[in-house]
C-alpha cells in the first residue's frame, strides 16, 4: 500500500487496519498537537473518524493519501471564519426579519435563503472545529449546553422557519428571525472563542 503524507510519499507503516496507519503518522508528529484533517483511500475522500473507515484491513488498500494539520492552528483558523461570518449573518437576520414585517417577502426572502445557507455554513464549521479536538457532539459541552442540544435546538428552529415561509407567514417567520434566531448567533459571538480552550471538556457553565 502506498502511503502519501501532505503530499509525499513515505515509506511503508506496519499495521493490519487504517487506524494503525493513522495513529503511526500522528504518532511520528506528535499526535496530541496535531490531527488528520483530510483523508483519501484509493482517491476517494472518506472521514478520518469513522469506525467502519479505521477498520478497513490495509490489505483492500492501494493508496492512502493523508493531509495532517496542527490542532490549534485548524481551530483558530475555523472560529475566526465563524466569527467573521457571524459579522455578516447578524445584519442579514436584522434586515429580513425587518422587511417580512413590511410585507416585502420578495425582497425578504432573498435574505432568507442566504440566511438559510448560512445556517448551513456554520454548523458545517462547528461539526468540524467539534471533529478535530476529537469529540462527538454529545460529548462536548459549551456554557451549559452540549453541542448537540444547540444543534438540536438550531434544527427544530429552522424547520418552524421554513414551515412559516411555506404557509406565507411573515409576521411569525419574522419573529422567529428577530427573537429566535438573531439572540441564538448573537449568542454564539460570545461562545465561540471559548472553543479553542486548551481543555474542551472545561468549558465555561
Amino acid at each position: 500500500m502506498k502511503i502519501i503524507v501532505n503530499g509525499k510519499e513515505r515509506p511503508a507503516i506496519a499495521g493490519n487496519q487504517v487506524r494503525d496507519i493513522l495513529d503511526a503518522i500522528l504518532q511520528d508528529v506528535d499526535g496530541s498537537k496535531y490531527f488528520i484533517s483530510r483523508l483519501l483511500i484509493d482517491g476517494k475522500e472518506v472521514s478520518a473518524n469513522a469506525d467502519d473507515i479505521n477498520a478497513l484491513p490495509v490489505t483492500e488498500i492501494e493508496t492512502l493519501e493523508a493531509n495532517v494539520n496542527l490542532l490549534n492552528d485548524s481551530l483558530v483558523k475555523n472560529v475566526t471564519n465563524a466569527q467573521n461570518y457571524l459579522q455578516r449573518l447578524l445584519p442579514g437576520i436584522e434586515k429580513a426579519s425587518e422587511l417580512f414585517r413590511n410585507e416585502n417577502e420578495i425582497e425578504a426572502n432573498k435574505f432568507f435563503v442566504q440566511i438559510i445557507d448560512g445556517i448551513d455554513w456554520f454548523s458545517q464549521v462547528l461539526q468540524v472545529v467539534v471533529t478535530v479536538q476529537g469529540f462527538s457532539l454529545d460529548e462536548l459541552s459549551i456554557d451549559g449546553k452540549t453541542m448537540k442540544e444547540r444543534h438540536d435546538q438550531l434544527t427544530n428552529l429552522t424547520l418552524q422557519m421554513v414551515d412559516a415561509n411555506k404557509n406565507k407567514d411573515w409576521v411569525l417567520l419574522a419573529d422567529l428571525l428577530e427573537y429566535e434566531i438573531h439572540p441564538y448567533y448573537e449568542e454564539w459571538e460570545t461562545l465561540l472563542p471559548a472553543l479553542i480552550l486548551d481543555s474542551p471538556k472545561d468549558l465555561p457553565n
